[in-house]
């Protein structure tokens, strides 16, 4: 989402406070000629469950992967997104219960274009996930599928599956991601399917029939901590969370948001994308150029996102940024258990005024290794033609 310059800043604040001068006069004019004043009621929004993304590799690194569980715990996270590629079904147990046993879940990543009609990540879901095809005896994307899912669903640590990130969708998938999704649901009916979306892609996966994760990622260059300098910013926030939580309404489905907790200084790409980096720079200085969120960045996300949808969970991308050892973290633990912002309502029909907590105070992330996707799909019951 573009940033404007600071005359349109103006322009627009001063359009807002126009109309907000009009609405006033015209709301109170009302209240007079019926004789009374509405009350204000005050209702304090509730937080769901917050996770983040963590690729810790579950097949060499699983001691160091169940102490980031115990960071991201200690942190106040109650769900861990991860892959399975490659992982053994001894280890996903192990790493399934270690979550549950310090208080959080997981969300196993499968996302791998082969289970959607797309190109796979190896040569075919048999190959590309062997413990469940020998689990299994089968060599099908179905066969392969409904093994893994079987399998993960009896895990008691389980959340649910984060199916598909949006970098890995191309354009025409939603039939194909329509029925993995629904091939999902038929082995593991009771936990979450979630679906990555970009800003960019406008919500055309929406009716794949999961839960959509919405990307907002507004940071690049710019500490837009401070609201008033940075209106655009923030009102491009809110439009991509009211419309997202629109669009989650009308397919009767739940909503669900991932924010930032990355400074877009990890590779190059990421740079160039927010317009920041030239491709003749080193990754090194591409990040010196790039900000991690603050802490009151990262509250007012969270805090957009409670005020303008019904969100069921909330996710940060990403751990290995977050909790490096630099203070990220500590701030970060501050923002996501900050109190949750008020809502001052005047009269049954009035519109919602927004009162925060003391505290001051998206763009898409255009990255290629955000989520360690591997992951395949398999039809749903009756679209068994894919092999």
């Amino acid at each position: 989402m573009p940033f404007a310059r600071a005359s349109a800043r103006a322009a627009r604040l001063s359009a807002l406070l126009v109309v907000l001068a009009v609405t006033l006069f015209v709301g109170q004019g009302s209240a007079l000629a019926a004789g009374h004043i509405s009350k204000t009621r005050t209702v304090t929004t509730t937080l769901p469950p917050q996770g983040m993304f963590d690729s810790c590799s579950l097949t060499t690194n699983l001691t160091t992967c169940e102490q980031d569980l115990q960071v991201m715990s200690q942190a106040g996270l109650k769900v861990v997104v991860n892959t399975i590629s490659g992982v053994s079904e001894q280890n996903l147990q192990s790493y399934a219960a270690y979550a549950q046993s310090v208080g959080m879940s997981v969300m196993w990543q499968l996302n791998d274009p082969g289970f959607w009609g797309g190109t796979w990540l190896g040569a075919s879901a048999a190959d590309d996930y062997p413990v469940f095809a020998t689990a299994c005896g089968c060599t099908t994307t179905a066969g392969v599928l409904d093994s893994m899912i079987s399998f993960l669903g009896s895990l008691p640590g389980t959340y649910g599956y984060y199916a598909a990130d949006d970098e890995s969708i191309a354009p025409g998938s939603t039939p194909g991601l329509t029925a993995y999704v629904n091939e999902i649901k038929s082995v593991d009916p009771n936990q979450m399917v979630m679906i990555g979306s970009s800003a960019s892609q406008g919500q055309t996966n929406a009716s794949a029939g999961a839960v959509v994760g919405n990307e907002i990622y507004p940071e690049t260059a710019l500490n837009i901590a401070n609201e008033g300098n940075n209106l655009a910013a923030w009102e491009g926030v809110q439009q991509q969370v009211t419309q997202a939580q629109a669009v989650s309404t009308e397919d009767h489905e739940a909503s669900a948001f991932i924010l930032q907790a990355f400074s877009f200084g990890d590779n190059l790409s990421d740079g160039e994308a927010v317009g920041v980096c030239t491709p003749d720079m080193s990754q090194g200085q591409c990040a010196g150029l790039l900000l991690y969120p603050s802490e009151l960045v990262q509250q007012e996300l969270r805090d957009q996102v409670l005020e303008h949808s019904h969100a069921s969970l909330i996710l940060w991308f990403n751990f290995a940024e977050t909790f490096d050892g630099s203070g990220h973290g500590t701030a970060f633990t501050q923002a996501i258990h900050a109190p949750a912002p008020t809502i001052q309502a005047t009269g049954a029909n009035a519109k919602a005024k927004h009162v925060k907590p003391t505290r001051k105070p998206g763009r898409k992330r255009n990255t290629n290794h955000k989520h360690n996707t591997n992951h395949k799909y398999t039809p749903p019951r009756g679209l068994r033609a894919i092999n």
